[in-house]
């Protein structure tokens, strides 16, 4: 069977991870993906998944002002 490469892991982490509705996902994803190849690195791919998410979900303008 073949090792999932770094090419494929930057595409998840820049395609695929962007999609998960928290970003709290991508920890398990990660956890997931470090077992398809030991050359995985976990923190990278967090770091560079986690980006691409907060790109694609920008926050929300909060306006919590009080009228009187």
């Amino acid at each position: 069977m073949a090792l999932m490469q770094q090419r494929h892991f930057e595409f998840i982490a820049r395609n695929i991870a962007p999609t998960y509705p928290w970003p709290t996902y991508i920890l398990t994803l990660a956890d997931e993906l470090a077992a398809t190849n030991p050359k995985f690195n976990r923190d990278k791919f967090i770091k560079v998944a986690t980006k691409a998410w907060e790109d694609a979900h920008p926050p929300e303008d909060i306006d919590d002002s009080i009228p009187y």
